[in-house]
């Protein structure tokens, strides 16, 4: 059986990271503050936006179906999350938007929960 993603699912596991380093040094918004959403891209795991002031992540229930690759590009997510809000996101869009300042809080995010660098971008 495969996981079947909701938004209090996302909810619940952005909670669990909050309260996990390195992120709960990062003064991310309260679970509250934020959008979950559910998408069906195929394409791609996550996304990160800000949305008229409004932090929002969505999560592709199409390329999502285990609990650990929900946790990993949640946490990818919240990495962009962290740039947004301290001005450090790259605006290029694309491919290249994972810039140096990416890479390094990225690193720290794996070594802690033990992702693959390599798979983390």
């Amino acid at each position: 059986m495969m996981l079947k993603l909701t938004p209090e699912m996302i909810a619940a596991a952005y909670s669990y990271l909050c309260t996990s380093e390195p992120f709960s040094g990062w003064n991310l918004p309260d679970p509250d503050d934020v959008t979950f959403r559910v998408s069906r891209r195929p394409g791609e795991f996550g996304r990160y936006q800000l949305i008229g002031g409004r932090h929002t992540i969505a999560m592709s229930g199409a390329s999502i179906g285990q609990t650990s690759t929900l946790m990993r590009y949640l946490a990818h997510e919240c990495v962009h999350m962290h740039l947004e809000i301290t001005g450090m996101e790259s605006r290029s869009g694309g491919p290249n938007t994972h810039n140096a300042a990416f890479r390094k809080f990225a690193a720290q995010v794996s070594k802690v929960h033990g992702f693959d660098p390599k798979a983390f971008y």
